[in-house]
Parts: structure tokens; C-alpha cells; sequence
């Protein structure tokens, strides 16, 4: 039933592309996660969520980030996509977070929020995952530099913590800020989950500590 879910979501992302004189083809998370580490996204006009997003899902398509961008050329807040699977579609503005989740089935995600850099750039970070065939779960960083007009990669953000240690099987889920400025890295193994919580610096999340999740 979610496959065929997809499929539609799918479909009218298609169509709502191709009504507006676009061609819109869906990338691969896979593809995406092995690819946005060597490609700088230009000609990005400004440094608003909007924009970014915009910039981003250009170069990297998703459905995801398609009903995202179309949500916010809307101006809503929030647009329930599908009423049976919660999905759902959230624009916050004024924090500089966006996202689309079902609550919690087996269907792909998207968020992203930017930090303001000491240096008078900003920092991107766009997140994509699904829970099956296969699991998967990553976050694109990018330094938004204003006079180049460029969206450029970062992939070594979330650093000072051993990630290559963990056990096998171990699956990572990183949650983006909506307040706040922290970034936090859920880990689910064998022995229990944990958090890794990476401060802001003023230039990136910093890796702080790591202590039990509770849930």
C-alpha cells in the first residue's frame, strides 16, 4: 500500500512539474549521498531557506524536496499531502527549517535548516533518509557564500566522534534543528541507543558528547 503511496506522490510531482514547463526526474538517495561531496551548486541568488532549497533539489532532485519547494512558493505554513499516511509538509520561516514526514512509516524524508556563519556566510544542511530498501540516512552540508553566489560542499562537518567504531548493523539518524542550534546524532545499536550532541561554534556543529538516549 505505501509503494503505491509513492507511486502517486510521485506521479503528481511529475505532473505539477511538467503543468509549469518543467522536466522533473527523480535522483536516487544513493546517488545523492556518493555525489553531493564534489559538486559546488552556483548561480544560488540569495542565502534564504527558500532559495538553497531551491538551488539544492535543482541539482539533486527528490520528490521530497519537490513538495517542499512547492509548499513554500505556496507561502503555507503547513500542507497535509496525504490525510491516511500524516503526510505532511512543514514551513517555519522565521527558524529557517523546513520538512516533510510522514510520521514515522516506511516512506523517504526530508529536512533542512541553515546556521549564520561568524564569517557573514551561512551554512546548508539539507537531511534525506528512508527506513527501508535499504536504510539509509544522511545530511548535505554546504557553505552559502554570498559574494560567489555558491552553494559549496562541506562533507566533513560532523566530525570528533568515531563513526567508522560503531557495531554492525548500527543504523544513524541525524536530527536537524527546528529551535536551537545543537545537531543531534541518534545512534541505534546492539547495546542501546545514544546521542551525540554537536554544539554550534559559530562556523559549524562541534561534536560535545555522548550520553543515553531516552525514549
Amino acid at each position: 500500500m505505501k509503494s503505491v503511496f509513492l507511486m502517486v506522490a510521485m506521479f503528481v510531482s511529475v505532473m505539477t512539474a511538467m503543468a509549469q514547463g518543467k522536466t522533473f526526474e527523480s535522483c536516487p538517495l544513493e546517488v545523492i549521498e556518493q555525489g553531493w561531496k564534489t559538486k559546488t551548486i552556483d548561480h544560488v541568488i540569495n542565502g534564504s531557506l527558500g532559495i538553497m532549497l531551491e538551488s539544492f533539489n535543482r541539482t539533486w532532485p527528490t520528490w521530497t524536496g519537490e513538495a517542499i519547494c512547492h509548499t513554500m512558493e505556496k507561502g503555507l505554513d503547513k500542507e497535509v499531502l496525504d490525510e491516511e499516511t500524516a503526510l505532511t509538509v512543514t514551513i517555519d520561516i522565521k527558524n529557517g527549517y523546513a520538512e516533510i514526514d510522514d510520521g514515522g512509516t516506511d516512506g523517504a524524508y526530508m529536512s533542512a535548516c541553515f546556521w549564520k556563519r561568524s564569517n557573514g556566510h551561512r551554512l546548508l544542511a539539507v537531511r534525506l533518509g528512508k527506513p527501508t530498501d535499504p536504510f539509509i540516512d544522511f545530511v548535505c552540508f554546504y557553505d552559502y557564500d554570498p559574494a560567489k553566489k555558491i552553494l559549496k560542499p562541506e562533507p566533513e562537518i560532523l566530525k570528533g566522534y568515531r563513526w567508522g567504531d560503531r557495531e554492525p548493523y548500527t543504523q544513524i539518524f541525524c536530527k536537524l534543528p527546528r529551535t536551537g542550534k545543537n545537531v543531534i546524532v541518534e545512534e541505534w545499536g546492539n547495546d542501546g541507543p545514544v546521542k551525540h550532541i554537536f554544539t554550534w561554534d559559530g562556523m559549524k556543529p562541534v561534536y560535545q558528547k555522548t550520553e543515553p538516549l531516552n525514549y
